[in-house]
């Protein structure tokens, strides 16, 4: 568990952000069956093949305040990482480990009678057992996060968000995840989602570390933030600065990732 102090801002509306995609769509006229394919991106190796998308799994993650110590990313930040953001249902709600009085402060950050917040925590900790969410508050189906949103989605700025990349780095995280705290599961669905920005994340024993963790974006040319702050660049760029990245910061692999949000 990585800790960071965080302040809880109000949401602004979110831009339709501009995302180069490769689109086809294949249609069967039998029994008219459309069947459309897209969030892809044109394969690395120069040809006309295209790589699809795969979800790891979906966090509902607050909008905060930008820490001081993080420059020029921009006045908020939603992020998948704990050492950067805050990620709902807290660890400590299927894991345990609350420091004195946080559990208190929880329950009454979401205005939960002593009845709904035990359901509340039961809930996190039969899904956490049932190993559909994860240690690092990660769900691995979004009709589960979208229950949970709309428990505290009143009371907490956040949104649902997905986290996927392209199969060559989804398989290196497949690999990473077991041996490590983590469930080691995925969802591996195609991601649909509206995109929201990019991010480069390494994983640790129980979570994602950021590249701004370690402000490593101060030293990539022509890297761009959003007002979420997170990677504006093509999914290309992201997948040049993680290369650019590697071997700094934390002793993680940096591998590039796409993050779409829902309702």
């Amino acid at each position: 568990m990585f800790i960071c102090s965080k302040n809880s801002v109000d949401l602004t509306v979110i831009p339709p952000f501009r995302f180069k995609i490769k689109k086809t769509t294949s249609l069967k006229l039998t029994r008219k069956v459309v069947t459309i394919k897209f969030n892809t991106i044109e394969s690395q190796n120069g040809d006309d093949t295209t790589e699809q998308f795969k979800i790891i799994g979906y966090y509902i993650c607050e909008v905060i305040d930008t820490p001081e110590w993080l420059r020029d990313v921009g006045k908020q930040v939603l992020s998948v990482s704990s050492c950067i953001g805050e990620q709902h249902p807290k660890q400590e709600c299927f894991m345990g480990g609350w420091c004195k009085g946080e559990r208190q402060e929880y329950q009454k950050l979401l205005k939960m009678n002593d009845g709904q917040y035990k359901n509340f925590l039961d809930a996190a900790t039969q899904l956490f057992d049932l190993k559909r969410l994860d240690i690092d508050c990660r769900f691995l189906q979004l009709s589960d996060a979208q229950g949970f949103y709309k428990k505290i989605r009143s009371e907490i700025n956040c949104r649902i968000v997905s986290i996927s990349t392209i199969p060559k780095y989804y398989e290196v995280l497949e690999k990473e995840l077991k041996g490590t705290n983590s469930h080691g599961l995925m969802s591996g669905s195609a991601d649909n989602s509206l995109w929201v920005g990019n991010d480069i994340l390494g994983w640790d024993l129980a979570g994602f570390h950021s590249f701004l963790c370690n402000s490593l974006q101060v030293g990539l040319p022509g890297v761009k933030f959003n007002n979420m702050g997170l990677l504006a660049n093509d999914f290309q760029d992201v997948i040049n600065y993680a290369g650019q990245t590697k071997g700094l910061g934390e002793p993680v692999e940096w591998l590039p990732y796409r993050l779409g949000i829902y309702e």
